[in-house]
């Protein structure tokens, strides 16, 4: 294992894994006692258009990195593969994709992405994960998560299923401390009560390690992922904490949210920035 964290010993797979769905159940439903505005059920629908990504770039660390760990003859299952940020780039480099996405708005920015590049080699699927469509996880050779994970209860069939469908080895991108987080320090301001918490990735790389996998972590994209933390205006960075912390685009709390967000970011070369930003984690993992 990496420097990055290393095992405490301990704590059991059953109990972490149940501290897990504890910290998802009530992170749920603090949600849903305090949204403002109901959705059309499809969470990503407003911001899909934000997930896209040039197939074709040169400049994106994580990528490189995932390219290094690809061979020509792979297949790949990108499970939450959103926009197919990373699935279609690498589609260009092994022999097929298979990208699970049960949004379907991000699946329409992934179709389009895939027509405007003319990349065939990809089977997009609307599943949900756990999947048990043998023709999805029976055919990898590396299963990948990019950003999933931290909003799933049932975690341990969900890895289950995600070791079994990797022939070599199952790769994850996460923050150690999970995005909805972003703005926890200005919940009791707001709703009059600290946020629950989703796990992230450290909570991820403990819960691996109790499971007996075999696991390298290393801290990934240190400058590029830490500028997806920066804001241009006041404005950008209320947008983000409004929608962490469920406020509709009218809500009275508005006001208080501006203070709150204002008190708490730092001004830094022309930009708004976060006091804490959570590191971006390359874990690869196999099991016995």
């Amino acid at each position: 294992m990496s420097e990055v964290y290393s095992s405490t010993g301990d704590g059991s797979a059953v109990a972490l894994t149940q501290a897990w769905a504890e910290r998802v159940t009530g992170n749920r439903e603090q949600a849903e006692r305090l949204r403002e505005e109901r959705g059309d059920g499809d969470h990503y629908r407003p911001l899909a258009s934000m997930f896209r990504a040039d197939p074709h770039r040169t400049d994106d660390q994580v990528l490189d990195a995932l390219l290094e760990i690809a061979r020509p003859s792979d297949t790949w299952i990108d499970v939450g593969a959103g926009a197919g940020r990373f699935s279609l780039p690498l589609a260009l480099h092994v022999e097929s994709v298979v990208a699970v996405e049960p949004s379907v708005a991000m699946r329409e920015e992934f179709a389009n992405l895939q027509i405007e590049h003319g990349i065939t080699n990809i089977d997009l699927r609307a599943d949900r994960w756990p999947s048990d469509d043998p023709a999805i996880t029976d055919v990898g050779d590396v299963a990948l998560i990019s950003h999933v994970a931290y909003d799933i209860e049932p975690i341990g069939p969900f890895l289950d299923t995600l070791e079994r469908s990797a022939r070599r080895e199952c790769v994850a991108i996460l923050f150690d401390d999970s995005p909805s987080a972003l703005f926890w320090q200005v919940w009791p301001a707001i709703h009059g009560e600290d946020q629950v918490r989703l796990p992230g990735g450290s909570e991820f790389v403990s819960l691996l390690d109790a499971r007996g996998a075999d696991l390298d972590v290393q801290e990934i994209g240190r400058g590029t992922d830490r500028q997806r933390f920066r804001f241009d205006s006041l404005e950008a960075a209320m947008d983000w904490a409004r929608r962490r912390l469920w406020l509709a685009e009218d809500s009275v709390k508005l006001p208080a949210l501006r203070d709150a967000v204002a008190a708490l970011l730092i001004r830094q070369d022309d930009a708004w920035t976060l006091p804490e930003r959570p590191r971006q984690l390359l874990i690869r993992w196999r099991t016995p």
